[in-house]
């Protein structure tokens, strides 16, 4: 026999209630869940996730063929230009005002390989909630250090060819320029600038429940810092580069063509040719380095100055994944640049690897200035 109460009719109700509300939230219609995917979506699309690290909305990293490609940079980048900053130390002959910018423009590379293991590898970063997080977020997960190291490579780069074109275009102007200590306040800059330009990734991206999101302020901003990283650390530079070796290379022209007729007439030796090939060879070296790094990282940099001018770009895509591992090939190239187009840096290279002096010299046949990744390329390249 069931008897029958309060609190089981109770109970009853509460049960048909239930299942009433269920019935009503199936019967939605479509358009409803549609709206609320289309949101998740675009809250997701500024956000990165905290086992993904990659300071980019990103999911294709994952793939294991990608992390093999980033896996291989980031080692012969680190050894690399590890080596080139020992050679460096390790043969006094090398302690040139140039090579102090080989050395700078080497750190901005090695730093960048480092980074990259963290950031490209898919190692697990939990995220924090709080100061820890934000901090976390801003300073690694946001690509701040690979930015900032993009950045002083790329001014290292135009101090270099700056320093070449007042050695050969205006040598009496060098000595006045560049002397050891103006050279270490212009690689300090480089830095200082690097930092304050990429500054803005502390601003854009927080921590959000252990989440970090990129949020842009308003679209007048996103566009401010397109337009000005792609000219400040890009158009400029480049230009600046290109101008002063077409100019350098001018210049060297003309003395070739100045010395063979000297060299028909007597009034110089074979000597002063050889040296000015030898300058040929170093300045040739090194606009390489200049079309390699503008060649690597122009993909990169046209589509990042897109997307802040407003291209939706999706950061799942092959093709934004290939400029970024096409310009991130660039931090492991200068070392083996050295190596197939410097005869000297080969003989450096070997003699710090080989001597167990902690400082040696190399000799060379350019006259009075001895062997060095750069070498006897115009006046003053001996100054400490």
């Amino acid at each position: 026999m069931s008897t029958f109460s309060p609190a089981s009719s109770l109970a009853l109700t509460i049960s048909e209630l239930a299942t009433t509300a269920g019935d009503v939230t199936a019967s939605l219609p479509d358009d409803t869940t549609a709206m609320e995917s289309t949101t998740m979506s675009v809250l997701s699309s500024s956000t990165v996730q905290p086992n993904d690290n990659s300071g980019w909305s990103s999911g294709f990293d994952d793939q294991v063929w990608i992390k093999f490609c980033y896996g291989v940079i980031a080692v012969l980048g680190i050894f690399g230009n590890f080596m080139v900053m020992f050679t460096v130390a390790r043969v006094r002959s090398l302690r040139t005002l140039t090579n102090m910018f080989i050395v700078s423009l080497a750190a901005a590379d090695f730093i960048t390989s480092v980074f990259l293991i963290p950031l490209h590898l898919g190692i697990n970063i939990p995220v924090p909630d709080g100061a820890g997080g934000n901090t976390l977020c801003r300073l690694l997960l946001s690509k701040f250090p690979l930015w900032t190291a993009f950045t002083a490579s790329v001014l290292n780069l135009t101090c270099v060819t700056l320093e070449r074109y007042f050695s050969i275009v205006h040598p009496l102007h060098y000595d006045a320029i560049f002397t050891a200590r103006k050279a270490g306040m212009m690689i300090f800059s480089v830095w200082v600038f690097g930092f304050v330009m990429n500054s803005y990734m502390l601003y854009v991206f927080y921590n959000d429940g252990g989440t970090c999101m990129l949020r842009w302020p308003n679209v007048g901003y996103q566009t401010f810092v397109g337009v000005a990283n792609f000219c400040v650390i890009y158009v400029i530079p480049i230009t600046v580069m290109g101008i002063s070796y077409w100019l350098i290379m001018s210049n060297l022209q003309a003395s070739a063509r100045r010395l063979r007729q000297e060299t028909r007439e007597g009034k110089s030796g074979p000597m002063a040719l050889e040296l000015l090939s030898a300058r040929k060879k170093v300045v040739k070296m090194l606009a390489i380095v200049v079309v390699t790094f503008a060649i690597c990282w122009a993909p990169n940099q046209f589509v990042f100055f897109a997307y802040n001018c407003g291209w939706n770009l999706d950061f799942d895509q092959w093709y934004y994944h290939l400029t970024v591992l096409v310009a991130f090939c660039n931090s492991c190239m200068n070392p083996f640049i050295y190596a197939f187009k410097s005869k000297q840096y080969r003989k450096a290279l070997r003699a710090a690897v080989c001597s167990r002096k902690w400082t040696t010299t190399v000799s060379s046949f350019e006259g009075t200035n001895p062997s060095a990744i750069v070498s006897s390329v115009g006046k003053g390249n001996n100054k400490q």
